[in-house]
């Protein structure tokens, strides 16, 4: 896991500069502190910026990479997995290797395959590679955006980074609030390529892009194919010997590297199914680090204990307080550049912290729910669906046991479900329905001027995004249509954002993921729905494998990650939301109406709302919060927070780069 940066001329008179560019790597230090580099192509058609966290080959590894006749110099973040069989294929050809390193298989296989080696590669990345041959450059982002990546197009020159930050770095960056991104997320919409700052934009996962001076070219080299789900021809049994097969070498291959590997481990079904199969598969004890909400009635400690001692794994706590969460929310806004509903997310920074004391890199859970359709509103989206038909429906029971809290909103009704579908037979996404329902109370929050400046209906965007995507998703049922939804928008620009790079990049910790393998997404998405949910009981074929091993675990019900309402209630009764929720600061942003946040914090404070009103209630003030966090350090001072939260200065950072070799040369 690492940094990248950069500027590259894509118009005949552009010029890129690495001196001009060197802010955007100070910006993004957190994510590579062992290790900096810089290469400026003479014709200034490229510079490429790297900050390198090590984790294999830590002598060898240095970037940005040459080759050895320096024709192609690549900067690479992320982890191939398996590489070492394509290393020995090439080596097979004659090709010398100099490293250990993955970067410099991937060099290799450029050489030897063009831009389309990239359909081939697993695990998660992102990479600018330059080929001065050819007079272009690659950027290219992994199948399921765990790795994020930025582009920006400025005078001419393509600029790209690891964070947004890192292009807001730069000296011709205008730190614009983007109105339109801001009212989705408000609604629940993500888009994939959406960002919260004008003039920025993500690469979407499962696509390349090719620079050259004529222009950007974007190539998709991925997507999940609507028309596969379902469609495997397996026994539950089968499909439960292939899945923990599959996983287990998906687990097996991300225990690589020099740098010490540990896990993330809530005591639900997803990370206990991990840690299982990691346990199973070594003779070392490997470490388990969990969140413990103390003082609260909803801490899982209990839970993560009893799976970390069956398995013998070393148990690491750590204790999570409102005081300490107030403390660190700033912070983990500066580094996630999203707004957010609810504080878990700085939990989750704060556990990255405490990991990174002792390994490098961790296994975690993301990406089985979106597979599985383990979250509650999936089952929601069903029942919708067979009400909208006509068919029986234990609706009024669902919505009985379940709330907002499960990300099930009762104000999504069956005619609202029939308004949105795109015709009789076709499904509708969730998020399209979450959308809508949300209008009222963003109406009731904002200012008429934000109103005036954004669309009226996000859905109809994420509806059209779709149907742009692939027609072939109106012919899902809902509850698939929903997953494939979650999968592309919600999982990579806020799951693993918010929850997974930032917070754990915020202290140079590499997450990976294997539920996000691409055998395990193969599998999973073709097995037949019953084997996912039925009569109630969600990631059955899942819970199969853990129960083999962890049969207490594996009866577990669902409970999706949240900081707890008695924290989040004091982090919004605390010094820092009385300064960011003042009615001056309110005022001073534009965005929100100052008596409705008066209102809902009067609320907050009194305890006087139903358990789901009180959700509503912290959800929305968390995002008012968040989102004047972000004005200020993104937009009014954005100078000034770089220099404050900066590992080091520029000056530093210079002197630092001038006492570096030239960069690694890989064999021909």
């Amino acid at each position: 896991m690492c940094g990248l940066a950069g500027e590259i001329a894509c118009t005949a008179q552009a010029r890129a500069d690495a001196d001009r560019a060197l802010p955007m790597l100070q910006a993004i230090l957190h994510r590579g502190p062992d290790d900096v580099g810089a290469w400026q192509d003479e014709t200034g058609a490229a510079c490429l910026l790297h900050a390198r966290l090590a984790l294999v080959d830590f002598q060898g590894g240095h970037q940005p990479m040459t080759a050895s006749d320096e024709h192609v110099v690549i900067a690479f973040n992320g982890e191939i997995y398996g590489f070492e069989r394509s290393r020995r294929a090439l080596e097979a050809r004659g090709i010398v290797f100099r490293t250990r390193s993955d970067t410099e298989v991937l060099l290799q296989l450029y050489l030897r395959f063009g831009p389309d080696f990239v359909r081939d590669l697993e695990g998660e990345f992102a990479f600018v590679l330059i080929d001065r041959k050819l007079r272009r450059t690659m950027l290219a982002r992994d199948r399921f955006g765990v790795k994020p990546l930025f582009i920006s197009v400025r005078n001419g020159v393509l600029l790209f980074g690891s964070e947004a930050k890192a292009i807001l770095a730069h000296p011709w960056s205008e730190r614009q609030l983007n109105l339109t991104t801001l009212n989705r997320e408000l609604h629940g919409v993500f888009l994939p390529q959406d960002t919260l700052f004008d003039g920025i934009s993500a690469v979407e996962p499962g696509t390349y892009l090719l620079v050259s001076r004529s222009g950007v070219a974007t190539h998709r080299y991925y997507r999940l194919a609507p028309e596969a789900a379902g469609t495997a021809r397996l026994s539950f049994d089968q499909a439960t010997e292939a899945l923990e097969a599959t996983l287990t070498e998906a687990v097996r291959e991300r225990f690589h590297g020099d740098a010490p590997v540990g896990m993330f481990l809530s005591g639900g079904v997803d990370s206990s199914s991990v840690a299982t199969l990691a346990a199973a598969g070594t003779t070392s004890q490997v470490s388990a680090y969990s969140i413990d909400f103390v003082a609260t009635g909803e801490s899982e400690r209990a839970a993560a204990e009893h799976a970390a001692d069956h398995l013998g794994l070393r148990g690491v706590f750590l204790e999570v307080t409102a005081a300490g969460m107030e403390h660190a929310f700033e912070s983990s806004i500066w580094h996630a550049e999203t707004t957010v509903p609810n504080a878990h997310g700085t939990a989750k920074m704060m556990l990255a912290r405490r990991a990174r004391h002792d390994v490098k890199a961790v296994l975690t859970g993301e990406g089985a729910d979106e597979l599985h359709g383990g979250y509650a509103y999936f089952e929601h989206a069903g029942l919708l669906a067979d009400a909208a038909r006509g068919r029986g429906s234990g609706l009024a029971g669902f919505l009985a046991d379940h709330g907002p809290r499960d990300g099930v909103l009762a104000s999504i009704t069956p005619k609202l479900r029939a308004r949105l579908a795109w015709s009789d037979g076709g499904g509708v996404p969730y998020a399209a329905m979450r959308g809508r329902v949300a209008n009222r109370g963003v109406r009731f929050l904002t200012t008429r001027d934000f109103r005036r400046q954004v669309e009226r209906n996000p859905e109809q965007a994420l509806l059209g995004w779709l149907a742009d995507l692939t027609p072939a998703a109106r012919r899902l049922d809902d509850v698939t249509l929903s997953r494939f939804v979650a999968l592309h928008t919600d999982l990579p620009h806020y799951n693993l954002c918010f929850l997974g790079d930032r917070a754990e990049m915020a202290h140079g910790l590499e997450a990976r993921l294997p539920y996000l393998d691409s055998r395990v997404v193969d599998l999973l998405w073709r097995l037949p729905p019953e084997f996912h949910r039925q009569d109630g009981e969600g990631k059955r074929v899942l819970r199969a494998v853990l129960a083999r091993r962890l049969p207490r675990t594996a009866a577990r019900p669902k409970r999706a990650f949240l900081t707890p309402a008695a924290p989040s209630g004091d982090l919004l009764c605390g010094p820092l939301a009385q300064r960011w929720l003042s009615t001056a600061a309110v005022r001073r942003a534009g965005i929100f109406r100052p008596v409705g946040l008066v209102a809902m914090r009067q609320l907050v404070r009194t305890g006087r709302r139903s358990r789901s009103m009180g959700f509503y209630l912290r959800a929305y003030l968390t995002m008012a919060l968040s989102t004047h966090l972000i004005v200020d350090m993104f937009c009014d001072r954005f100078s000034e927070t770089l220099a404050q939260r900066s590992a080091i200065s520029l000056g530093e950072l210079r002197i630092r780069l001038a006492r570096k070799r030239q960069p690694p040369r890989a064999a021909a």
